[in-house]
């Protein structure tokens, strides 16, 4: 057989090794524990008569049967787990931004009225949104409010990007001193004892002072955040996941399913305690860790583009989204597919977004020097030795 058949044989069995290994370690890598439940996300109904094409903004449950979900046109309440919902809130002449649940009784919405000029309005029920009072609205539009109890509570105004903060339950409004200016779109608010955090598309604002005076904490773009304790949360970037002690900020590896492109993008997270928390965006809609978020691993849910989560426990939780996509799950802290994590060497070999499993990388880099050395002791070995001819001597003739 001609040499050159013979390396063309060994270039495509070794072709053929490198693309087995690596996805057969990748489907090795990514493959559920065996013997271990998938978590299932279920969806859920809602008449599209009570949403847009942005869907759902916000979703929260009080206990395994009573929960809210908010979109543009309605605020909805169900009292059987999302099996089905009613229309708690929805203005005729106005869109609704904001969601805040203080206690089951005792809730806040906010809107954006469609009135010439535009200007905002603030909802607030005492009786589980029975019934709903215009509520005093600081001089501005906010479509923005988060309280942290009955009496401590924020608006933020997106078109002017002033805050205000009340501390007597609404009656009055003191416009927060040192807060962002310009275009600066705010993403989530949480609320505690001693402080106050924004994130933001420019950064995490933090205030000690109930509000009055910020500072900014970080100045990277935040999709969203989730603290279990004044010192202790994680920080969403749209496709990273940071744990936030103390003030410093640990980032994780980038979680994405393997050959995904940079299209995976988070929006929403929750986390319960230090161990049990869930993201949701795209690609994959829900990921969930076990262990503080070292280990992700992909929920079975439908279809769906999620923008908000949340959690009453381990087991019980619910998403909603995009184009009305809302889904449940019973059992959700049950195990998927594990997610493969991004290293910082393999984001620059592949350039638009693809992860290598380093399982795979290590064996098609094995691979490749083992056909070097074999191709070359080959035609070092076997090829023919050639010589130069003895020079010709050449006389001069003359006449």
């Amino acid at each position: 057989m001609e040499v050159s058949k013979i390396l063309r044989f060994w270039k495509i069995g070794i072709l053929l090794v490198f693309i087995l290994s690596y996805f057969l370690t990748i489907e090795i890598a990514t493959a559920p524990p065996i013997g271990a439940p998938l978590a299932e996300w279920e969806p859920l109904s809602v008449s599209d008569e009570y949403y847009d094409h942005l869907g759902f903004s916000e979703i929260t449950f009080l206990n395994e049967t009573h929960g809210w979900l908010l979109g543009h046109k309605a605020l909805l309440q169900t009292r059987d787990g999302g099996d089905s919902w009613n229309v708690s809130l929805a203005p005729d002449d106005g869109a609704l931004y904001g969601l805040s649940v203080i206690t089951p009784l005792n809730i806040w919405a906010s809107a954006l009225m469609e009135a010439p000029g535009g200007y905002g309005q603030l909802f607030h029920s005492l009786d589980g949104g029975v019934t709903w009072q215009n509520a005093t609205t600081p001089p501005t539009v906010t479509p923005m409010v988060e309280f942290y109890n009955s009496t401590h509570g924020l608006v933020v105004d997106p078109v002017s990007h002033t805050l205000f903060r009340t501390i007597d339950g609404g009656s009055t409004w003191q416009a927060g001193v040192n807060w962002s200016s310009g275009y600066n779109p705010l993403h989530d608010i949480h609320l505690s004892v001693t402080a106050y955090r924004i994130a933001t598309s420019y950064g995490l604002y933090l205030s000690e002072d109930w509000g009055l005076t910020w500072r900014v904490e970080n100045t990277r773009r935040i999709a969203g955040m989730s603290f279990i304790s004044e010192s202790e949360g994680w920080i969403l970037f749209p496709r990273t996941v940071a744990h936030f002690v103390d003030g410093t900020l640990t980032e994780f590896p980038r979680v994405s399913r393997i050959r995904i492109s940079s299209s995976s993008y988070y929006n929403g997270i929750e986390f319960i305690d230090s161990e049990h928390g869930w993201i949701v965006g795209i690609a994959p809609a829900v990921s969930y860790t076990p262990d503080g978020g070292l280990n992700w691993y992909e929920q079975e849910t439908p279809d769906y583009h999620f923008r908000t989560v949340d959690f009453i426990n381990e087991t019980h939780g619910w998403a909603a989204g995009w184009e009305g996509a809302v889904a449940r799950t019973t059992n959700g802290n049950s195990l998927g597919r594990r997610l493969l994590t991004g290293f910082p060497f393999t984001e620059a070999l592949t350039g638009s977004g693809y992860l290598i499993s380093h399982i795979s990388l290590l064996v098609g880099s094995t691979t490749t020097v083992v056909y070097l050395i074999l191709v070359y002791k080959y035609r070092s070995g076997k090829e023919e030795k050639y010589s130069l001819p003895p020079r010709v001597q050449t006389k001069e003739i003359s006449a």
